[in-house]
């Protein structure tokens, strides 16, 4: 096997297989149907990497949005109702909907639901529409309504992905699966960010030169505050304690140099030593 073929492999061996998907549709659909007959919802809709198409497998969590009213609003009132109430009402109606077979978790911003025989979650996410544009949702921790706007962020990733010839999303993924495996301490969308700014003149020749180019400039953003691009107002990066950003700086540096070494041994001829390269980089899952 060539180097080219393994990650040709990897690539199509990320994306979720048709069973899962069409597992993952069935259940959204049900899920959004079952929640608004408890609860008063204008719209609902699919968002964050599920959506975007950066989702990897397995499967974890798919992000749904049930927009509350039908008009917009100013300001981030929502009707009279706290991020706090707009969790605890979204919990309830999920509640109410799957009485017996739901595991419920509110969260900051969503409420988290795991269905028994799913071996994926929802986060739910209650939303009011926002003059002029976007929505609000909750931000229970600290009390307060942040503007965010999911099909912006859809297109801007969609614009960002045909930049580069439709070839961002598969090297996202990648970057995803290296960081799954590799202290899981960047965020989905922060990730998604970060690789659409690296690729911003649109140039990926190779899916191993793309994640090579990923771990040579990551090292630029940990420890750095990345804000929502729609608003400025949301941070998509975590917080990380010193020790967390130390060993996560450590790991990239060592990759990034792994992966030079596994492109010279390409250049060299010598296949086989470099996917052995690759795999030690990845962690797991890479093909032999």
């Amino acid at each position: 096997m060539t180097v080219a073929e393994a990650f040709n492999q990897f690539k199509s061996e990320l994306e979720l297989p048709d069973r899962e998907q069409s597992k993952a549709a069935t259940a959204q659909k049900a899920i959004r149907e079952q929640v608004a007959k408890h609860l008063y919802v204008a719209n609902s809709f699919l968002a964050g990497s599920y959506a975007r198409y950066t989702k990897i497998t397995p499967l974890s969590d798919i992000d749904v949005i049930f927009v509350r009213n039908s008009e917009r609003v100013g300001l981030a009132s929502s009707g009279g109702t706290s991020p706090n109430e707009a969790l605890v009402q979204l919990a309830e109606a999920v509640k109410k909907a799957y009485p017996s077979t739901a595991r419920i978790e509110k969260q900051s911003r969503s409420v988290n639901v795991r269905i028994q025989g799913l071996q994926f979650g929802f986060d739910l996410i209650p939303a009011w529409l926002r003059t002029p544009d976007g929505y609000w949702i909750p931000d229970a921790d600290d009390s307060r309504w942040i503007p965010t706007d999911p099909d912006q962020h859809a297109a801007m990733m969609t614009e960002a992905n045909r930049r580069c010839e439709n070839k961002l999303k598969p090297v996202i993924k990648m970057a995803k699966h290296w960081s799954r495996y590799n202290y899981d301490r960047l965020r989905s969308f922060h990730i998604e960010l970060v690789c659409a700014a690296i690729f911003i003149t649109g140039e990926i020749q190779r899916w191993q030169l793309g994640v090579a180019r990923f771990l040579a400039n990551a090292f630029n953003y940990v420890g750095r505050v990345m804000m929502d691009p729609i608003y400025g107002v949301s941070r998509v990066d975590k917080v990380l304690t010193e020790k967390e950003e130390t060993e996560l700086l450590s790991r990239i540096r060592y990759d990034s140099n792994n992966a030079v070494e596994a492109l010279e041994l390409e250049q060299a001829g010598k296949d086989a030593s470099a996917i052995e390269k690759w795999r030690h980089i990845f962690g797991t899952g890479f093909p032999c």
